[in-house]
């Protein structure tokens, strides 16, 4: 089978190469990215990074030749039409944009069989407002991943209107192969989860801008009083996500209305550059913990 990742070289798109590449026997992946770098650091997160091969290897999941073969079963390409040829799957995970997520979808889908399923990995956008410049929208299901893509079991998948029922059998078959927990959801702004995990993030930054307590303090209590492995503020540093929230709430605010406005400090952080994790956004000046300069929680 091939599958074909339209923006590998994200926090998100990465990890779902991954995901494949570990679960799925004989996976050809293919990446594909209009800037070299982004090919490059797809690579290497992908053998090298926090959740990748070589990891696997020293957690005795994987050994070494097992990962040559795999970075052997997974190239690289700035031609769409090389890039998406033959797919039987192309999974959307580029920035999340409006413009940018349909410009790239209609620019694979001329090159695509006509039996070839869509799959956008946005976390907030609708499937029928991404669709619009599909010749074959019916083709287009939401398949929302969650960080790590590889290791976390849910995908949410959004069913839209104009979603024909064997798109989305075939991406709930295909989850279901690789051991994910795929549940349906009707397409609206931020399905389910976003919607939900959004509020008490803003909360929890609006609480810091109130003063009641500082990130380390929220961090601490939700794991010692909630028992998460993580803190928000920890979460968002680690998974570089500050700017997909950030771009997620924009959207949840317009169509949705103002309880998921920005708070003030969340655009404060978010427009100095503090995005999280330099070696997950390079161009990040780091997360939440350096922008406060507080020690990590």
């Amino acid at each position: 089978m091939k599958i074909a990742i339209l923006g590998g070289g994200g926090v998100m798109g990465h990890g779902i190469a991954l995901a494949f590449l570990q679960k799925l026997e004989d996976c050809q992946i293919s990446i594909v990215s209009r800037k070299e770098e982004t090919l490059r650091r797809a690579l290497d997160l992908i053998e090298k990074g926090p959740f990748g091969l070589e990891k696997a290897v020293e957690k005795g999941k994987l050994d070494t030749p097992t990962v040559a073969q795999l970075m052997n079963n997974t190239t690289c390409t700035c031609d769409y039409e090389k890039g998406v040829h033959n797919a039987d799957f192309v999974f959307e995970s580029v920035a999340e944009n409006i413009q940018l997520k349909q410009d790239v979808l209609c620019q694979a889908e001329q090159y695509v069989r006509d039996d070839t399923v869509f799959a956008s990995n946005t976390s907030s956008i609708m499937i029928t407002e991404l669709s619009g410049g599909l010749n074959k929208p019916g083709r287009l299901v939401g398949t929302h991943w969650f960080y790590p893509a590889n290791i976390m079991p849910l995908v949410e998948v959004a069913r839209a209107e104009l979603c024909d029922s064997e798109s989305i059998d075939k991406t709930v078959n295909l989850l279901s192969a690789i051991g994910k927990e795929p549940i349906i959801v009707k397409d609206s702004p931020g399905f389910f989860l976003t919607r939900f995990v959004n509020l008490f993030v803003a909360e929890a930054i609006r609480l810091v801008e109130a003063g009641i307590a500082g990130p380390s303090e929220i961090d601490k209590m939700l794991k010692k009083g909630m028992g998460w492995p993580m803190g928000v503020f920890e979460l968002m540093d680690k998974s570089a996500a500050l700017d997909a929230w950030y771009h997620a709430q924009e959207y949840l605010c317009e169509t949705l209305g103002e309880r998921y406005s920005i708070p003030p400090l969340a655009r404060k952080a978010y427009k100095a550059g503090y995005l999280g994790d330099r070696s997950l956004k390079p161009a990040s000046k780091g997360g939440w913990y350096d922008f406060f300069k507080i020690d990590k929680a």
